[in-house]
């Protein structure tokens, strides 16, 4: 899985008719702590008329004193159909894997819509919400299968020339079991360094209601990226 994720950061380089952002974060400490921390995302796009068609995933993969301490990835595809000017629709896959959360995969199957409130030059907000169907298994071969709802909402605003602001948020209660829900969110600051490159400050907390067993409710990440846009 690592090594799709990986070669789908640079990949789209040699296709000129898809645009691509990728991120990369590198973390290496030495000395009395020796630490190292690797994040890795990217997403490709390709849009003709109607349709937009995107192909993504992160990988991350971290070590403290020689030992393992971080080791997660995810591989998604997604297909919209414009109806309008405001309004979308969305089909959408996921996999995703987590070894300190006990999660062996997660497979997400996602139908919705997509609604624009506003589309400027400084500011942009739009919401999604559809159903999610989702089959998991834990690192002790325990499975599970649900439906919920997920509901998205993300807001830009363009500050000035270099600098804009992004703030997502994505709500996920349970169908299945009411007392099981997630929310996740991600505050964060982009800088301009050129056409190509951007320097990203953000904050990602992922809340799971019920976790797999052994597991803590947050997850949560500051992270400082580079960016590059193509």
């Amino acid at each position: 899985m690592k090594y799709l994720v990986l070669a789908l950061l640079f990949s789209s380089a040699a296709f000129a008719e898809f645009s691509n952002e990728s991120e990369l974060t590198v973390i290496l400490n030495g000395g009395n702590t020796e630490q190292e921390t690797w994040n890795s995302k990217t997403m490709n796009t390709y849009a003709k008329d109607k349709n937009t068609y995107k192909l993504g995933g992160h990988y991350s993969y971290g070590k403290a004193d020689g030992t393992l301490n971080t080791r997660n990835n995810d591989i998604n595809a997604r297909y919209e159909r414009a109806l309008n000017e405001k309004w979308s629709l969305f089909t959408a896959g996921q996999r995703e894997e987590d070894f300190f959360a006990s999660l062996d995969y997660r497979w997400n199957y996602d139908l919705g819509g997509i609604y624009k409130f506003f589309k400027t030059d400084k500011q942009k907000l739009h919401a999604e919400a559809g159903y999610r169907r989702t089959l998991e298994s834990d690192l002790s071969g325990r499975k599970t299968n649900g439906s919920k709802l997920r509901l998205y909402t993300e807001y830009t605003r363009q500050h000035n020339e270099n600098l804009f602001f992004k703030l997502w948020v994505e709500a996920l209660p349970n169908l299945s079991e009411s007392d099981d829900w997630q929310i996740n969110f991600e505050p964060s600051m982009n800088f301009s360094l050129s056409k190509t490159f951007t320097l990203k400050l953000a904050y990602l907390h992922k809340y799971d209601n019920e976790p797999t067993l052994g597991s803590k409710n947050s997850d949560y990440q500051y992270t400082t990226s580079l960016i590059a846009k193509f």
